[in-house]
């Protein structure tokens, strides 16, 4: 009797637990797709450029590598400094200027 007392009384406890366990995946689903929008428009590009539309989470397409490890990029960039207090935020568009590929040509006298 007194195990079902307890079961009933920390129901509510555990359901709580739960939705708020829930409200967090959503919120962070939707910051994710929020910067993947982002991202996207820097781009120039739609999900289907990186994403296997199946499973978002797969890494098989080579834009979906590329674009982790320029995020790392971005991120020690900002990391260290360009975090748009005292310097420009780094970001896609920062390189890319809204194309997939950067059109970004060195300077022959940079050359070696």
């Amino acid at each position: 009797m007194n195990a079902l007392v307890a079961i009933i009384l920390l129901f509510p406890l555990f359901i709580s637990a739960q939705s708020g366990n829930a409200n967090s995946i959503k919120a962070n689903e939707d910051q994710m797709r929020e910067q993947m929008i982002v991202i996207s428009r820097q781009l120039g590009v739609t999900c289907t450029t990186c994403h296997n539309t199946d499973n978002f989470k797969s890494d098989k397409k080579d834009a979906f590598k590329i674009g982790k490890e320029h995020m790392r990029l971005t991120q020690v960039l900002i990391d260290n400094g360009m975090n748009g207090k005292n310097a420009p935020k780094a970001d896609c568009y920062m390189c890319h200027r809204g194309q997939l590929k950067p059109d970004y040509k060195e300077k022959a006298s940079l050359k070696r």
